[in-house]
């Protein structure tokens, strides 16, 4: 078996040197952000994550168009849910692995991909005392969690 990275097709239709299971997770990774970032709050506009990833389809770096293209013409057959922890490892996995195949810049476009996902759920978001409209108040567990994937792309990129 070759340890070179067969080119994986996205549905954008670019092939890229990725292995299958290395696009599964560029894939998969965004909706795990959005799980983890709701963290199972009832009062959090989970709605608001899934817009963001459709945001993605705005990218400058056609990779994230790509990954949009295909979560949403997947059918959702998700793996076993990771903690926080868990996806935040796999963060910065992914954008340790973008930065050696596809440079930084890529790199750099899907993990603030991934980190507008994390701050955007609960925007909208009713909490007592409290309405925050476009992210004008975040709670600290939501700023937290968007700044620990943040330096978690910091590192994956050396930049830390």
């Amino acid at each position: 078996m070759s340890s070179q990275p067969t080119p994986s097709q996205p549905s954008a239709g670019v092939d890229l040197p990725l292995h299958r299971h290395e696009w599964d997770r560029l894939v998969r990774l965004p909706r795990l952000v959005l799980v983890v970032a709701s963290a199972g709050d009832d009062n959090v506009d989970a709605v608001a994550g899934v817009e963001a990833i459709a945001a993605g389809q705005r990218s400058r770096a056609l990779l994230v168009r790509g990954v949009v293209a295909a979560i949403f013409a997947e059918q959702a057959t998700d793996a076993a849910p990771l903690d926080r922890a868990g996806v935040l490892a796999e963060c910065g996995a992914a954008v340790r692995m973008l930065a050696g195949r596809l440079g930084a810049d890529v790199a750099l476009a899907y993990g603030e991909w991934l980190m507008d996902v994390a701050a955007s759920v609960g925007r909208t978001a009713w909490r007592p005392g409290v309405i925050r409209l476009g992210g004008v108040e975040v709670l600290l567990a939501e700023r937290e969690f968007v700044n620990e994937i943040g330096r978690e792309l910091a590192r994956a990129l050396g930049r830390q």
